[in-house]
């Protein structure tokens, strides 16, 4: 009788929280068996970043009225720099590269969804020497905020609920949605959606760049943990 009561009470339990452990954040393709190594392209990081709390940004950085150009733009500039320091060849696409293609829908889990501009069928993205890279790190979007939690956005169970901000803020937060992009059959060999959070005592603009930094670092590990599964 009470092995019964604990199993029901945990299966209620699952059915409030939705048992977000087991959600899969992250799908590979059958053929995703070797992670980019040395050499990678990108494309969409001058366009991904997305700050939400501006107000409470701009009271504690030196942006004047242009705290969400100036910090998106700051953002985007320490990923680069940030993978060009992991990889030997860092091919970058301009921007707009993928605001020519049609945002579709990846299915990561019977409630995780997440949208990008994907290249269409049968069109090889050129860099600016007109080659073809073999494979293409498409950033979709990099939503910068605090306490953020990639439920809000992913998992079509919340994201209609409208998430209430906190006065008291704990963490500085990134939540990045990407496909590695096999850029010669024209399919997602790899997406994923990634939830980074800093711990933050007095914020600095350091903390903004060491989050973004944290991110790459993630999205690495994350793909060659694909590939190896």
């Amino acid at each position: 009788m009470r092995n019964v009561l604990v199993l029901t009470i945990a299966v209620l339990a699952c059915a409030l929280t939705g048992c977000s452990q087991s959600y899969q954040w992250s799908k590979k393709h059958p053929a995703y068996s070797k992670a980019p190594y040395g050499e990678l392209a990108i494309a969409g990081v001058q366009e991904a970043f997305v700050l939400t709390r501006t107000n409470w940004f701009a009271k504690r950085l030196d942006f004047g009225d242009s705290t969400q150009i100036k910090s998106t733009v700051f953002c985007a500039q320490v990923m680069l720099d940030e993978f060009r320091g992991g990889y030997s060849k860092l091919t970058v696409f301009p921007e707009k590269a993928l605001a020519q293609f049609p945002e579709e829908s990846q299915k990561l889990d019977d409630r995780i969804f997440m949208k990008g501009h994907l290249p269409d069928q049968g069109v090889q993205m050129l860099d600016s020497a007109g080659n073809v890279p073999p494979i293409v790190l498409l950033i979709h979007e990099v939503i910068v905020g605090t306490d953020l939690k990639r439920e809000d956005y992913f998992d079509y169970a919340y994201t209609h609920n409208e998430s209430q901000e906190r006065s008291a803020v704990q963490n500085i937060s990134a939540i990045v949605s990407y496909t590695l992009w096999d850029n010669l059959k024209q399919r997602p060999l790899f997406s994923a959606v990634d939830e980074i959070q800093r711990p933050i005592v007095q914020f600095t603009l350091k903390d903004l760049e060491l989050l973004v930094r944290s991110s790459v670092q993630q999205i690495r590990s994350n793909l060659y943990t694909g590939a190896n599964k």
